[in-house]
């Protein structure tokens, strides 16, 4: 390879540095570009096309015109800015109350629907749905119902045999905590 072979590998080289350099550079400036617009957006911070271009409406004060009227109308824009915010505001607030109220309706009917269906029986360990079937056509629907009944009534509700291990002193103590996580 001659020296002119080599300058000009030298200076092929350069350039591609050289391009490869603001190819990343011009790379770098749009991801960053789409990052902060993506991050604006979040915030609630982008303003659409029509909002762009009537804010820039305004023009710059001109050397004849006054700073005064310049401020004037750089006030009444973002005024204008400002009240449309405020109504975004005022309807948010109304969908929230319309929410919590919603929210509230729901409380209220999962509560009847507590007050007039039975507990689940199957919370307490040993007490399948066969067994709690059972129970309940005994009429025993519920924890204070289960804390109220002897083990004696339950072995007979069940029809457990005697050779079957029967805890039935154990539910009576899970039905009392579980009916105090109720409270």
């Amino acid at each position: 390879m001659t020296m002119p072979d080599v300058i000009v590998w030298i200076m092929v080289i350069m350039v591609s540095l050289v391009v490869g350099f603001l190819i990343g550079w011009l790379l770098e400036y749009y991801l960053d570009l789409k990052y902060w617009e993506m991050r604006a957006k979040k915030r609630g911070l982008v303003f659409t096309e029509g909002e762009i271009t009537s804010y820039l409406a305004v023009a710059p004060p001109s050397t004849n015109a006054e700073p005064a009227e310049a401020n004037k109308e750089l006030s009444t824009t973002l005024q204008e800015f400002l009240e449309k915010r405020e109504q975004e505001i005022t309807a948010l607030r109304s969908e929230v109350e319309k929410q919590e109220t919603r929210y509230d309706d729901l409380e209220s009917q999962f509560e009847k629907y507590m007050a007039t269906h039975p507990d689940d029986l199957t919370a307490i360990r040993g007490i399948g749905r066969i067994y709690q079937w059972k129970l309940r056509d005994a009429g025993i629907s519920s924890y204070e119902h289960l804390i109220n009944a002897t083990p004696e009534q339950l072995r007979e509700i069940l029809e457990v045999p005697a050779w079957r291990k029967f805890e039935p002193e154990v539910w009576i103590e899970q039905a009392k905590v579980l009916s105090r996580r109720g409270e």
